[in-house]
């Protein structure tokens, strides 16, 4: 009886200490609530097993169906190697559910990957229907990077693999800044600060000086996607400018490697260094 109570005593102080670690820790809660609420438990597609589905999205499964062939031919052709193992698509309905299974307790993004998973908002099958595609891409790059990378490796800053899954998806994410731009503004001294932010915020990415929005802007979805094409625009003009490093930058990062010096080994300096080089190209090309 006395071991018995013990064990009780014991496991009902481990529970508290759980529920207090939740409590302070929101990221862990959400994280424990994606485990139970993992898509692949849903529905899936009899076309496209790959894709699962709330019953109430049914026909926007179809149509992110009908766009993951491509989707995923273009991030394996633009990451340069195939996904480690097939990705998993979850198409909701509810913006609950959609914030339980995502990671981060926030239905308030339009795409989250998570463990080989891509998640499309409810956004997606209503208003925002026409970034379906695009956002599905974007999403899928990133399964495809962290499909590879192994799990516990740091993480490389927010910039890179943003920037990276806006440049394979062709635009995926921050459909409404172009190319553009996202260079006048740098030209005009409101360009991205290369930090190492690295997860959970989405608009961490910092700016030399905030750009200006506009009459009807949305300040928030503006410089999220303001930051993300200026970072593709960077990581862009780093690949053209030598694919072989490139290449090899990839490839160190998916095996586990840290970012800083493998960015310097391939390309012979900083982020910031080459950043610079890429600001003077702009002002050059005016």
């Amino acid at each position: 009886m006395r071991l018995a109570g013990s064990a009780t005593l014991l496991a009902s102080a481990l529970a508290a200490a759980v529920l207090v670690a939740l409590a302070v820790k929101p990221e862990l809660r959400a994280a424990l609530l994606a485990q139970f609420n993992d898509p692949a438990s849903l529905p899936s597609l009899p076309e496209d097993p790959r894709v699962h589905y709330e019953p109430a999205a049914r026909a926007c499964a179809a149509a992110a169906a009908a766009a993951l062939p491509g989707a995923v031919a273009k991030i394996e052709a633009e990451h340069g190697r195939p996904f480690a193992r097939p990705p998993i698509v979850g198409v909701f309905a509810d913006f609950a559910t959609y914030a339980r299974a995502n990671g981060l307790g926030d239905d308030n993004v339009a795409g989250v990957s998570r463990a080989g998973r891509a998640m499309l908002s409810p956004v997606m099958c209503r208003e925002e229907y026409w970034r379906l595609a695009s956002v599905l891409a974007h999403e899928l790059s990133h399964v495809h990077f962290f499909g590879w990378r192994p799990r516990g490796a740091a993480r490389p800053p927010l910039w890179f693999t943003e920037g990276l899954a806006v440049l394979a998806s062709d635009g995926g994410a921050a459909e409404t800044v172009s190319d553009a731009d996202a260079a006048k503004a740098i030209r005009d001294g409101y360009s991205i600060l290369l930090d190492d932010s690295a997860w959970m915020n989405f608009l961490s990415i910092p700016f030399a000086a905030e750009p200006p929005c506009g009459e009807g802007c949305v300040r928030q979805s503006f410089r999220q996607r303001m930051a993300y094409r200026q970072a593709s625009l960077f990581i862009g003009w780093l690949r053209a400018r030598d694919p072989a490093a490139f290449s090899r930058l990839m490839r160190a990062l998916e095996g586990g490697a840290a970012f800083g010096p493998s960015f310097e080994a391939a390309f012979d300096g900083s982020p910031r260094q080459r950043w610079a080089d890429f600001a003077k190209s702009l002002q050059a090309s005016r």
